[in-house]
């Protein structure tokens, strides 16, 4: 007779289940399981979000500036072109010289000195000359602003056929401070001066600048400016030879 014990009739009597197919070989001896585990793609990321949870932020594109660097390119130059347009204007009107700067008598606008001269000498306490200049010299301003001591006062300023500047000031007012107003401060020097056959009293400015000083029958001569020896001859000798304006009825 068999001793065995009979398991299909022995209550503790317990098969062992058998392992979970999904566990891996090697667990059973003890052996720590290994995991190969795929990196998520973008697609499967999402789908394996919790119903109702937010979206992960997605990476930010590259983008190019190329088309904004070229916009921004033609704004720019659509905004300096009337600027460099403006200064190339204004600068045609100027040139270097060795002397100091000259001006292009063609570009600086023009005054009827001879109208306005004849209207002024209505106005003032004082006879005034208009000098008769030869061709080339252009008048580009006329003006009635108060001399030191609020003395009347007529300044006319001709550019000159080499582009140069001068200025014929008539007026009442003191000779040292007129001379110093109209030349930006005290001059440096004074020398008599002969010429037109009277005499004048030549100003050296702080800048190097001519000035020829006369007075004549109460009325201060000033001819300033940065024109040469020989230019300042011809205005001074065209306004010895003027006759006086008729003055205010």
């Amino acid at each position: 007779m068999s001793t065995s014990p009979d398991r299909s009739t022995n209550p503790l009597s317990v098969d062992a289940p058998a392992p979970p197919p999904d566990r891996v070989a090697g667990e059973s001896s003890g052996q720590a399981p290994t995991e190969s585990a795929a990196l998520p793609t973008e697609g499967a990321e999402a789908d394996s979000a919790p119903a109702g949870a937010p979206a992960p932020p997605r990476p930010a594109r590259a983008t190019t500036t190329l088309g904004a660097g070229s916009r921004d390119m033609l704004i720019s130059m659509l905004i300096l072109l009337p600027i460099v347009g403006l200064m190339a204007f204004l600068g045609r009107g100027c040139s270097f010289s060795p002397g100091g700067p000259t001006m292009d008598p063609s570009a600086i606008p023009t005054v009827d000195a001879r109208q306005a001269l004849g209207a002024a000498a209505r106005q003032v306490p004082f006879p005034l000359r208009q000098p008769a200049l030869p061709g080339g010299w252009r008048a580009n301003m006329v003006d009635q602003r108060k001399a030191p001591g609020d003395a009347s006062a007529v300044r006319v300023g001709w550019i000159t056929p080499a582009g140069r500047y001068l200025r014929l000031v008539q007026t009442t007012a003191e000779e040292g401070a007129l001379v110093a107003a109209e030349t930006g401060g005290p001059p440096t020097s004074a020398a008599p001066l002969r010429e037109a056959g009277v005499s004048w009293v030549n100003y050296t400015a702080a800048n190097g600048e001519q000035s020829w000083a006369r007075r004549a029958d109460g009325v201060e001569w000033l001819i300033t400016g940065d024109g040469v020896h020989a230019e300042f001859q011809i205005l001074a000798q065209a306004l010895v030879a003027a006759p006086p304006l008729p003055p205010k009825g």
